[in-house]
């Protein structure tokens, strides 16, 4: 049975309206399409449940918005303050399970534990990466010091708790502007030509790299280290277009292209642990020939250079935000809504790109913690069309690459990490 962990003093009755990320989750989610990513931390000990609970316990007094549930009315999707608190789980199956909030379960966060693991599954309705890890950051501050691991030091590496009105800022609306092109279209994309494999169908590969490598070798590239695993990406699937016969799906489908989330809360100030990332979109169009790394490299550096600028971004929020001001689309009852969210969602977005790859980037965790903590994990949502999807993390030197596969062929991995070891990377597998 689940434990639940309730936050003192926390009354129902509030209530938020979904962002605009978070409305479209609801429609399309299911039992393989889950929408739910997952957050790892691998301890130096075994996990206590005991002192686990009384963590979570601080941690939601600290972070209340995690209590929020979903609630379906009649024309939208809210989220109220819940005092049920937080399911506590053994850590057994596939990670990023489905949330049954059809069934009235209405959760959107659970805590696992396992051996020395504790792991955060979030529906990405409730939050995204950023908002997910400022939560295991707070989680493991106070798992430490409840476990004695640090109790004779304060914890002072912690951000210093904004109210629950910037924690629970729309910044999609903030950021809106009206009257500005938006974003140009885009023609259908390349998928990997490989059948889905029985349910459940995920399978889980987690790789090790050293990141001062990555970071050399990006810097001699003079790209990024996000830039430099979009292009191994890229690099890899058209390997695979060139090498596996397309069906006749696929074949018209020129463009190999990755869908690469932005934390926008780089660009424009914002403390909220809601959704707020957008999604760039660079591309190859095989139409015009091979293209070497060197070339792959030079287009996406060109491309993301270009797509992450503020303004070209605003484009994408006033495209995104604009529809739900219209008030006859607010007066569309919500499961007509619904089916004309999955219809764009599966016809007009997930057709858009090949694969998606997400880089949630260098952990920086309070001080006190040094020791305990010896690697994060991040697993991404489960992918569908695009067949895999990849997400990386680093803590100190060490950089997790993991790939999530709904397919019946490991290929995509293999010829990521084979790039990467023909390129002076040492790659290491982790234990699943």
């Amino acid at each position: 049975m689940p434990l639940k962990i309730k936050p003192e003093n926390q009354q129902s009755g509030d209530w938020l309206p979904l962002d605009n990320a978070a409305k479209i989750f609801p429609a399309v989610s299911g039992n393989e399409l889950t929408i739910v990513f997952r957050l790892m931390a691998e301890l130096d000990r075994p996990v206590n449940f005991a002192f686990l609970q009384s963590a979570l316990t601080k941690t939601l007094e600290r972070l209340p918005y995690f209590t929020y549930r979903l609630h379906r009315g009649f024309f939208w999707y809210w989220l109220e303050a819940d005092p049920d608190g937080v399911d506590i789980l053994p850590d057994a199956g596939l990670p990023c399970r489905a949330f049954h909030y059809k069934r009235n379960r209405k959760d959107m966060c659970r805590v696992l534990a396992k051996d020395n693991r504790i792991s955060g599954e979030f529906f990405h309705s409730l939050t995204d990466g950023s908002g997910a890890l400022e939560f295991m950051k707070v989680l493991l501050a106070y798992y430490a010091e409840t476990s004695g691991f640090c109790a004779d030091k304060a914890i002072t590496g912690l951000s210093p708790i904004p109210d629950l009105k910037e924690l629970t800022e729309d910044s999609y609306n903030r950021y809106f502007k009206s009257q500005i092109p938006v974003p140009d279209k885009l023609r259908k994309a390349y998928h990997l030509p490989f059948p889905h494999r029985r349910a459940p169908r995920l399978r889980v590969l987690a790789t090790q790299v050293p990141a001062n490598q990555i970071k050399e070798r990006s810097k001699a590239l003079g790209i990024t280290v996000t830039e430099y695993l979009v292009s191994v990406y890229l690099w890899a699937l058209q390997e695979i277009y060139h090498q596996v016969k397309p069906n006749m799906y696929s074949r018209k489908r020129t463009a190999i292209r990755i869908q690469v989330p932005v934390n926008m809360r780089k660009l424009f100030p914002s403390k909220t642990l809601r959704n707020f990332a957008l999604f760039v979109m660079p591309e190859i169009d095989t139409c015009l020939g091979h293209y070497s790394f060197a070339e792959i490299v030079k287009t996406v550096r060109f491309f993301m250079e270009r797509e992450t600028d503020p303004k070209q971004l605003q484009r994408t929020i006033f495209r995104n935000v604009r529809g739900e001001r219209y008030i006859f689309i607010r007066l569309v009852p919500l499961f007509i809504k619904n089916m004309i969210l999955a219809f764009h969602f599966r016809n007009l977005g997930m057709e858009l790109y090949s694969g998606l790859i997400t880089n949630l980037g260098k952990i920086e965790l309070p001080a006190e913690l040094g020791g305990m903590v010896k690697r994060f994990r991040f697993y991404p949502p489960p992918p569908d069309t695009s067949r895999v999807t990849v997400a990386s993390v680093t803590l100190s030197n060490e950089m997790v690459i993991t790939f999530l596969n709904s397919s019946t062929s490991r290929l995509l991995e293999r010829k990521f990490v084979d790039y990467l070891r023909c390129d002076g990377i040492d790659v290491k597998l982790l234990n699943p």
